[in-house]
C-alpha cells in the first residue's frame, strides 16, 4: 500500500511500536551524483506493507524517523549498507538496533553476498520479479509493476530472517550476532572522510606505489566529489590513479595523463600537488652523530615536467 496521508502513516507507526519489528528497505537513484537521491521507503510488519514517498512534501516523515531510532524496535534490513548510507545522509546517525539478513546468512556458512531475490527463494522457496532493479525510481507517478516490486523487497523479510534464526541457534552460532555487524554500524562508513579515501583503491603491491602521492590525489578526488556531488570515477578513474602513482611511470606520460582529464577544475587543482619533500640525513666525518638534512623531492609536479630541487637545512 502506497501510503498517502499521515494519519495511515500513524497507524503504521502504532503497529511497529506493538509488534517491536518492521522489515525495512530504500530505493534510490544515483547516476551522476556522489550522493544517492532517496525515492521510495518501503517497511513492513506482520500486518502490512507500506511504501512511503520521501518525494511527497505533504507527508511528515518524524514517525518514519522514530521508528529508525528506536532501541526497542528491531529493523530487519537485508544488504543494508546503501539503505544506512541514505539514513546518514538524511539524520546524520544510523539507525538503531538493526538485522542484516545477508549478514547473518554469512554466519550459516551458505554465502557472503548472496542477493535478496536468492535468499527468498533458497530459504522460503519463493521467486521473485526483479527486472526493475535498475529503473529510474524518480519518475512519478509509480506504476503498478514498481509498486509491487517495491513490496516484495520487505514482503517476506521478516518471514527470511526467522527462518534465519531458528538455523542460526540449530548452529549454535546465534548468541549475540550484533558484534558481526560492527563494520556495518561504524560511522566512517559513512562519513568517507576524504583523507582515507586512498584506502577503497586496490593495490597489489604498495612498494610499487608512491603512496603519499596516491593518497593526495584520492583525497582530492573525494573531497571534490562530495563538495560537487559528482561521482569520484567521473573526475579520474582509479586506474588511472594508480598509473600516475605508480613508480615506473615516466613523467611526460603522467602529465599526459592529467592533461587528458575532461574535468577542468578537477585538473587545475591536481596540478597544484607540490612535490613530496623527503628528509635524507647525510652525517660529517669524522664524527657520524652530527651532518645535515637535503630536503629532496619524492614525486614531481604533475602539471609539467621541471627540474628537481633541494634545499638544505642544518641539523
Amino acid at each position: 500500500m502506497l501510503i498517502h496521508t499521515n494519519d495511515q502513516l500513524k497507524n503504521f507507526y502504532l503497529k511497529c511500536q506493538k509488534h517491536k519489528v518492521v522489515a525495512v528497505d530504500t530505493e534510490f537513484y544515483r547516476v551522476n551524483t556522489y550522493y544517492p537521491k532517496f525515492c521510495l521507503l518501503q517497511m513492513a510488519n506482520y500486518e502490512e506493507t507500506i511504501l512511503i514517498d520521501p518525494i511527497d512534501k505533504k507527508l511528515d516523515l518524524t514517525l518514519v524517523k522514530k521508528i529508525l531510532y528506536s532501541s526497542k524496535v528491531l529493523k530487519i534490513f537485508h544488504a543494508a549498507q546503501q539503505d544506512l548510507e541514505i539514513f546518514f545522509n538524511l539524520y546524520k546517525e544510523l539507525p538503531k538496533n538493526i538485522i542484516d539478513t545477508q549478514i547473518c546468512i554469512s554466519l550459516l556458512g551458505i554465502s557472503n553476498s548472496l542477493g535478496y531475490a536468492d535468499s527468498i527463494d533458497y530459504f522460503l522457496n519463493k521467486k521473485i520479479d526483479k527486472t526493475h532493479q535498475f529503473v529510474d525510481w524518480r519518475k512519478r507517478p509509480l506504476s503498478i509493476k514498481k509498486i509491487n516490486y517495491a513490496s516484495n523487497d520487505v514482503k517476506y523479510l521478516i518471514q527470511l530472517y526467522l527462518v534465519i534464526l531458528e538455523k542460526l541457534k540449530k548452529k549454535k552460532v546465534y548468541g549475540d550476532i550484533s558484534k558481526y555487524h560492527k563494520k556495518l554500524l561504524d560511522r566512517k562508513t559513512y562519513l568517507k572522510e576524504p583523507s582515507l579515501a586512498w584506502q577503497k583503491i586496490k593495490i597489489n603491491n604498495k612498494q610499487k606505489h608512491k603512496l603519499n602521492l596516491l593518497k593526495e590525489i584520492c583525497r582530492k578526488r573525494e573531497s571534490t566529489a562530495k563538495t560537487k556531488n559528482i561521482p569520484v570515477r567521473r573526475l579520474i578513474k582509479d586506474q588511472d590513479i594508480k598509473y600516475i602513482s605508480n613508480k615506473k611511470t615516466n613523467h611526460s606520460d603522467v602529465v599526459k595523463v592529467v592533461n587528458s582529464l575532461k574535468n577542468t577544475p578537477f585538473k587545475k587543482e591536481l596540478k597544484k600537488i607540490k612535490e613530496d619533500l623527503v628528509n635524507v640525513f647525510v652525517p660529517t666525518t669524522p664524527n657520524p652523530t652530527s651532518g645535515f638534512l637535503l630536503m629532496l623531492p619524492r614525486v614531481r609536479s604533475l602539471s609539467s615536467p621541471r627540474r628537481d630541487q633541494c634545499r638544505k637545512a642544518p641539523v
